[in-house]
């Protein structure tokens, strides 16, 4: 299943938001980025409940002021083994929450609503249509951190390799037969708006996802590849057709399954990295696409095919270790 599209409206108030608490970015440069339009935000407190902020301005000033220099994205499955505290409230199962950063004390902002005591079906109730409140609501509910999860967000704060992960996502993901047919996205060299670009945009309202006044070229690129391939392979699963229109077996269905989730999963990864990270990518050497062929050398020569063998053979060990590692890294 793809992933909620929220993670966009997270990442963008975690990227913007640093800069608001960390640069003084100007509300007015960006309170109308069109990545919130059709999006209402409010932040409530999880154990009372009490509406604490009814903009993500609001919230992100009343932060600035209580001392919070830093927000960060991270997995859900960080969470995965703690209670709810409120019964009148449910979290949502997205693959991502926010954490805001004073000092010592580690704050979780998650996604989930409010349930209703007198409506007891398991279905969400609709309104008449003409009743519907037509902007998608989320509310963030305020969830302290312990010190058992307060380290593993530090952790999860560790710098990355992304040379290394780069390679892992294309040997992993690109490289697997379900992404064949995949067409590299045209606009990959842009930087990643995370919206649909039409004529109402003018070039002041055209905002990414991530500031662009940042050298964050691989991470935009990594961005869109990304999102297209896991379109491109979630359209496969709902229509699980061969080139000849031949729907494909069993087996190929489950395995197709499968690697939609390892997708979503490397994915939903990524975006935390990126998140938390963009700005210390290594631009010093260039991040090429992983070719397993350049670990072969060619030699003539008997002694020195023999010497190239063996230093082959070394060099897939370590790539294999490396791949590993990533795997486990990446929760795989």
């Amino acid at each position: 299943m793809a992933l909620d599209q929220i993670w966009k409206v997270q990442l963008t108030l975690v990227t913007y938001g640093n800069e608001f608490l960390q640069q003084d970015l100007d509300f007015n440069d960006w309170v109308n980025h069109p990545v919130f339009a059709q999006h209402h935000l409010v932040f409530r407190d999880l154990a009372s409940q009490q509406l604490l902020a009814q903009h993500f301005q609001v919230w992100l000033e009343a932060l600035k002021q209580q001392g919070v220099d830093k927000l960060s994205l991270h997995n859900s499955n960080i969470l995965q083994d703690e209670s709810n505290p409120n019964a009148n409230v449910e979290l949502l199962p997205y693959a991502h929450f926010i954490v805001s950063h004073q000092k010592k004390n580690k704050t979780a902002w998650i996604c989930g609503h409010e349930l209703a005591e007198w409506y007891l079906q398991d279905y969400p109730f609709a309104a008449p249509s003409a009743q519907q409140i037509k902007l998608r609501q989320e509310i963030f509910w305020r969830y302290p951190l312990n010190e058992k999860l307060t380290k593993k967000v530090v952790s999860d704060l560790k710098t990355n390799d992304w040379h290394e992960i780069e390679k892992y996502i294309e040997s992993e993901i690109f490289n697997h037969q379900y992404a064949e047919d995949f067409a590299e996205p045209e606009q990959q060299d842009l930087p990643y708006y995370g919206y649909t670009l039409d004529q109402s945009h003018t070039q002041s309202s055209m905002l990414a996802i991530i500031p662009t006044h940042y050298q964050a070229d691989s991470a935009h690129q990594l961005m869109h590849r990304m999102s297209a391939l896991t379109d491109f392979i979630e359209n496969q699963r709902r229509n699980p057709y061969s080139a000849e229109g031949d729907i494909i077996s069993p087996e190929q269905q489950i395995d197709l399954r499968k690697f939609v989730q390892k997708t979503d999963d490397v994915f939903g990864r990524l975006i935390t990295k990126i998140a938390n990270h963009y700005k210390n990518i290594d631009f010093e050497m260039p991040m090429e696409p992983y070719d397993r062929t350049m670990d072969v050398p060619i030699a003539s020569d008997p002694t020195n095919q023999h010497k190239a063998n063996h230093s082959s053979v070394i060099k897939l060990v370590l790539i294999t270790v490396v791949i590993c590692i990533l795997a486990y890294y990446f929760g795989l």
